[in-house]
């Protein structure tokens, strides 16, 4: 299965995130602003990324080409009351860490790939939509309980804790989207 995740992008962002601070802490609100672009551009990327994978799942040409209005929906979407950049904001009132920052950067970029895919399947004509998690031991229960679990398009996944998603990332509650590794395979 590909993988919607850009990886090259979040280890150099993490490589540059170290200039951001000192002695631990982030330097200045300058340099909050600069993290926050940072995480926008890996948005962005991981949208495109999300398009592209469907595209080569269904080796056809997805003319997904969101308007700003539906880019800022689908990055900007609220879990638990806020979005990621309200997220980062506190993180750094709160002094927060790097591991934060990147956990929230990880977490968003994932989102916002699979919310793409998701568009993008329904838009190739896909049908149906499995859940498919890495099969290892950070597999949290509430994915796990999803492992093969086959929906239609439209329909979101149900967990044991009351929770729902349309796609890895979508959870309502922000302890079932951090730090997920999930996908979907469509049909």
């Amino acid at each position: 299965m590909r993988t919607i995740f850009p990886f090259d992008e979040i280890n150099t962002f993490k490589e540059r995130l170290h200039s951001h601070f000192s002695e631990g802490r982030i330097k200045s609100e300058e340099d909050v602003e600069d993290i926050i672009d940072e995480i926008l551009d890996l948005c962005l990327l991981a949208y495109a990324n999300g398009v592209r994978y469907i595209a080569e799942e269904f080796d056809i040409e997805v003319g997904l080409e969101p308007t700003a209005d539906e880019l800022e929906r689908v990055i900007y979407q609220e879990i638990d009351g806020e979005t990621w950049e309200q997220r980062v904001r506190h993180w750094y009132e709160e002094g927060g860490t790097e591991a934060d920052i990147v956990r929230i950067a990880e977490t968003e970029s994932h989102r916002v790939g699979n919310t793409a895919a998701d568009e993008a399947a329904i838009q190739a004509g896909a049908t149906t939509k499995t859940w498919v998690t890495m099969r290892d031991d950070r597999v949290r229960e509430t994915h796990e309980y999803l492992e093969q679990t086959t929906v239609p398009i439209d329909s979101r996944f149900y967990t044991f804790d009351g929770d729902s998603a349309r796609f890895p990332g979508d959870f309502t509650l922000a302890e079932n989207n951090i730090n997920c590794r999930c996908q979907l395979r469509y049909s």
